[in-house]
């Protein structure tokens, strides 16, 4: 059975379907989340994600008719989570997508309820799944993660593949207004964000560089500069912010996903790390500069229009890496893998250079 296809005539009023739990994951696997609505327009989709991410889907009901938080917090033992899976089986689902590879996620779907579960057969979890999808380190690795999501819907005969996002993820009940006042800018200027944040410190450019990329975006262009990111990143974006005078950047901690969603939509162009928000912006359909050290564009890159994009990137052999800082290999003497370390301001620079003349951006 694990193999069999699932059958179009199979009644399938309820899905559930597991999310990833990084920012950028979730955006990668919308596509895959557009082809489901599409296999089943009429059945009831109930999206089971981590916080703050469920905030990209909340009031999408023409793709996601629910969303819901499983809490998984380092104080919860096996009997508080296996409560809680327990507590789902009240929806009744019919059938269960499982996007992340953890036996966690496989085993919670299985306590659920589902009845038909479908995954990739990895982490030992064959027996948890009633169709289980083999793929090979290889494909891991190196397949694109848009790709990786769809090809979990196999056995539901979807030969659909979006070639982009959905505009319905971006439209949103929190005015413009809203997320422009939270930030201090008009949207009459030219506004350029950058989050100079990342999941991990090590896959972060450095703070001096981000400074001194800011002072030669301001001499170039009649920008407003955006310096976005959480409250733990205040520090952060202060020091980028201390190489530049306060009338040409704002600092923004205080905006939820989906208001970041909307502030992003007006801006002409997106700078940032190998990150969540990259993938947001990419969402919101701006231009987007990527610099990518440990991981690989060509796996976890921007789902966006080629043109649009542009991404500053070494490419070392050993990338995409397991990201052990620094088990795999040696800090730099800033504390940075040296795939990252390597870029210089001159090469980001050029890289803007670059998708600004291709897309005529910031003309008067």
């Amino acid at each position: 059975m694990q193999d069999k296809a699932i059958s179009n005539k199979e009644e399938i009023f309820h899905i559930a379907v597991w999310m990833p739990s990084w920012i950028g994951d979730v955006v990668l696997a919308l596509p895959a989340l557009q082809v489901l609505r599409e296999i089943y327009p009429n059945t009831r989709i109930t999206a089971i994600i981590k916080y703050p991410t469920g905030q990209l889907l909340s009031s999408h009901k023409e793709i996601v008719d629910t969303v819901l938080q499983f809490p998984k917090n380092k104080a919860d033992g096996y009997i508080k989570q296996y409560s809680y899976a327990l507590g789902f089986r009240k929806y009744k689902f019919d059938l269960g997508i499982i996007f992340p590879n953890s036996f966690h996620a496989a085993f919670m779907l299985m306590l659920m309820g589902a009845r038909v579960r479908i995954g990739y057969r990895t982490d030992g979890r064959q027996f948890l799944l009633t169709h289980s999808i083999p793929v090979t380190q290889e494909e891991k690795k190196t397949l694109y993660r848009v790709n990786y999501f769809h090809k979990i819907l196999s056995p539901l005969n979807s030969e659909l593949t979006p070639d982009r996002y959905d505009s319905k993820w971006t439209s949103s009940s929190v005015t413009l207004n809203k997320a422009l006042q939270a930030a201090g800018v008009d949207r009459k200027k030219f506004l350029i964000t950058i989050h100079p944040g990342a999941s991990k410190i090590e896959r972060a450019w450095h703070a001096e560089r981000f400074g001194i990329l800011c002072q030669n975006l301001i001499k170039a262009y009649p920008v407003k500069i955006i310096l976005l990111g959480t409250y733990d990143e205040k520090l952060l974006l202060e020091k980028i912010s201390s190489f530049c005078s306060p009338e040409n950047m704002t600092i923004v901690v205080k905006l939820d996903l989906a208001e970041i969603t909307q502030l992003l939509k007006v801006s002409q162009l997106f700078i940032g790390n190998d990150s969540g928000l990259l993938h947001v912006a990419s969402l919101a359909g701006i231009p987007v500069v990527g610099i990518f050290g440990p991981g690989q564009a060509a796996t976890t890159g921007p789902f966006i229009d080629i043109k649009k994009q542009e991404i500053v990137t070494r490419n070392y052999s050993c990338s995409p890496c397991k990201q052990r800082f620094f088990e795999e290999c040696e800090a730099s003497l800033h504390h940075k893998p040296e795939c990252l370390e390597s870029i210089s301001v001159k090469e980001v620079s050029e890289a803007i250079e670059k998708i600004v003349k291709r897309l005529g951006l910031f003309k008067k």
